[in-house]
């Protein structure tokens, strides 16, 4: 085993994490050449996972100041008796208990998600990075647009307590966005707008930079793929708005 050259590449990873997130140029650069995403992935991982660790109390909370409403929009729920209700409900919150370990499949799915789409882009512009290099761009574009994003929301809700949550959603729309010029009451529209925020649309723009410099295809295209990534993501965080 070549200790020196595992030493490099252990260093590499560590440096494009942090170029990715200060000079992403650089970052796009070394992955087109060396595309590294261990360190990457393993720092979204855990970021993603402690900030839901953090936001569980808000979620259980905001899980049961909503749950008359979701009886009574629930025909099937309507239909149960107290003690169902209630046991229903004590399932649900135990759920919320272990969300944090859903990290472990969410994030996996995401960076899948955004390489595919990267793939197509990349087929249809005739760049020229292969799976593995798009993989890694994701893996490192992650970091900032989804493990600091997530650290950043569990912060503003833990500083704000979890009895300052009703819904879900107003859990999931913590950070500054969109969502602030829309009113609560269209959850949906609200939903969608509130995954538009800072740290989104600075992945969008890192996904375009990627786009172009790693995998060499136009402007134009480079950055439909970062929108189309960022439209995607917030239709499914609309999705089970209510």
């Amino acid at each position: 085993m070549d200790l020196g050259s595992t030493e490099t590449t252990r260093s590499s990873g560590l440096k494009t994490v942090l170029d990715t997130v200060v000079a992403p140029k650089e970052a796009f650069e070394r992955l087109r050449t060396t595309p590294t995403w261990g360190w990457a992935f393993l720092i979204t991982l855990v970021l993603y996972a402690a900030a839901s660790y953090l936001m569980m109390p808000a979620i259980a909370h905001a899980t049961q100041a909503s749950w008359p409403q979701m009886v009574a929009a629930n025909p099937t729920l309507s239909a149960l008796t107290p003690a169902q209700q209630q046991t229903q409900l004590d399932f649900v919150l135990k759920f919320v208990g272990f969300s944090w370990a859903f990290a472990i499949v969410a994030v996996p799915i995401v960076l899948l998600f955004q390489t595919i789409v990267m793939t197509i882009f990349k087929a249809a512009g005739r760049g020229d990075a292969g799976f593995g290099t798009l993989w890694a761009v994701a893996c490192n574009v992650a970091v900032p647009a989804l493990g600091i994003s997530a650290i950043c929301a569990a912060i503003i809700v833990v500083l704000r307590g979890p009895d300052a949550f009703d819904r879900t959603v107003d859990v999931a729309a913590s950070v500054p966005s969109l969502g602030m010029i829309v009113p609560a009451a269209a959850p949906k529209l609200h939903a969608f707008l509130s995954a538009i925020n800072p740290f989104t649309l600075w992945g969008c723009a890192l996904v375009a930079g990627a786009m172009i410099v790693t995998a060499r295809v136009s402007k134009p295209l480079a950055w439909a793929a970062g929108i189309v990534i960022l439209a995607f993501g917030a239709g499914f965080a609309s999705l089970g708005a209510r």
